[in-house]
């Protein structure tokens, strides 16, 4: 059984949060690029739509390395919060055009 202030659990607690960061990062990318009419309708609605998921998404990922320091190496852990963003991406982006696909993406 893990005990409460134990390293195992702070580690687990440390990935944990990192991963989700980064998780909510890709979700709300998405939010914003299927949702344009939430936008303010001038320039700061264009850079929102056209820049604010990748920089929402590489803030996610810089911070999620950095909390997770101590574990791995900065590259390698750099490297899984990538594929794990790019993973969740390919979901997300699957489950919005699942209809039109006819599940062929599988």
């Amino acid at each position: 059984m893990l005990e409460p202030g134990s390293p195992v659990v702070a580690m687990v607690g440390r990935w944990g949060g990192a991963s989700s960061l980064v998780i909510g990062a890709v979700l709300l990318g998405r939010v914003i690029r299927d949702m344009p009419y939430l936008l303010p309708n001038r320039l700061p609605g264009l850079v929102l739509y056209e820049v604010g998921p990748g920089l929402l998404l590489a803030v996610a990922i810089w911070f999620a390395v950095s909390i997770t320091r101590g574990c791995f190496r900065a590259r390698t852990r750099l490297i899984l919060f990538v594929v794990m963003s790019a993973l969740v991406g390919s979901i997300a982006i699957g489950n919005a055009f699942a209809p039109s696909l006819d599940e062929r993406w599988l």
